[in-house]
């Protein structure tokens, strides 16, 4: 509900001014402070999305009878991002392992969907490139996937393809809700200096 959302909003905050207080330590984990959050946050429409383990969502899926499994980095050329291909899957569980769920507070995540360097693009025919989201924090500490058929990829989708370069930058917070789950604020935008990592 809206009530429990702005509860947990304003524990956040709490958090993050808390954080103010050990200088550069909060920087490191890219939480940011309530002076530097928007007021309008607060009320702002967000989508919620169930995070899985990064790992889990490169492995290949079950083929069907007759066909060959494959897996996110099958299908055509494999998926490249702006910033590159993925990881190994072992470097994901790895920063998993390390990572502390949840963080406190708000801070700001980067959704890119892939680019398309399959052979469909390129006139011949081969696997099409699924659209799935690589979310990322500036310092790579959080890094997940959301595939086409997982809840809250179209309006994350949709928040990536309404920018100049297909990549958005939107205010997100982790919170625990039957698994880990991120909350994703759609329509209020960083200011540009949390921007453009």
């Amino acid at each position: 509900s809206n009530c429990n959302h702005l509860a947990m909003l304003t524990t956040a905050l709490g958090c993050s001014r808390a954080l103010r207080g050990l200088g550069g330590r909060a920087k490191r984990f890219c939480i940011l402070s309530e002076v530097d959050l928007p007021t309008s946050l607060a009320g702002s429409k967000f989508v919620s999305v169930r995070l899985h383990s990064a790992a889990e969502q490169l492995k290949p899926s079950d083929g069907r009878k007759g066909e060959k499994s494959i897996g996110v980095g099958d299908r055509g050329a494999g998926l490249v991002y702006r910033d590159g291909r993925p990881s190994t899957s072992q470097a994901f569980a790895g920063r998993e392992l390390e990572a502390q769920f949840p963080r406190a507070g708000v801070w700001v995540v980067k959704i890119q969907p892939p680019l398309d360097v399959s052979s469909d693009s390129a006139g011949g025919i081969g696997r099409i490139t699924p659209t799935t989201l690589l979310l990322s924090d500036r310092r790579w500490g959080f890094v997940r996937f959301v595939r086409e058929e997982d809840d809250g990829h179209f309006p994350l989708l949709r928040c990536a393809l309404s920018e100049a370069r297909q990549v958005a930058y939107r205010y997100a917070e982790e919170f625990e809700d039957d698994g880990q789950r991120l909350r994703v604020y759609t329509e209020v935008l960083p200011s540009p200096e949390q921007m453009g990592f």
